[in-house]
């Protein structure tokens, strides 16, 4: 059972990541996708399609940098326009379900990578400044021996219950 559940943690995280790298590149696509396309004088847009992608010349070395930008566009700006064409057109589902797939799977497990990585972040934050307090509690104790001791409170006495819940108590 510790296997499934080990497997099924990778498989999370693994699909978090992607769907994380897929948006990290469709934003550097975006952003600076003109700069480095249009300028290298090898790439331009594919003028034989309706949406946008880049197309260079296959001698070129950015003709993988372009498809992996193209599939990245496909996955995440253009994959509304491909379910809204399987509605249309029942023969596409072919294409559009691994994009929905895409999205069903990936964005709850992008969220909880990026939860998770906060979590694990701010628990090593917390860890460190405790340490921090702690040398620095300790150097002000030993720098001045008649320091009064930090006063602690008895911890409080909780009394048992016999019964669980206020089922069975007298007056309810």
């Amino acid at each position: 059972m510790q296997r499934l559940r080990d497997y099924a943690r990778f498989l999370v995280w693994s699909s978090g990541l992607g769907y994380l790298a897929l948006w990290a590149t469709t934003v550097w696509t975006v952003d600076y996708g003109t700069a480095m396309f249009a300028n290298s004088g090898v790439c331009r847009p594919d003028p034989t399609r309706e949406l946008f992608y880049w197309a260079c010349d296959p001698a070129s070395p950015l003709t993988m940098l372009a498809a992996l930008a193209n599939t990245a566009l496909t996955f995440t700006l253009w994959a509304p326009v491909y379910v809204a064409a399987a509605i249309v057109q029942p023969r596409l589902i072919v294409i559009a379900a691994p994009l929905a797939a895409t999205h069903v799977i990936g964005l709850p497990a992008a969220l909880l990578v990026t939860i998770r990585s906060a979590v694990a972040a701010l628990a090593g934050l917390r860890w460190l400044l405790r340490a921090a307090a702690t040398r620095l509690h300790a150097a002000g104790r030993a720098g001045d021996a008649s320091a009064p001791r930090a006063r602690t409170r008895p911890a409080a006495r909780i009394r048992q219950r016999d019964t669980f819940g206020l089922r069975g108590s007298p007056g309810v």
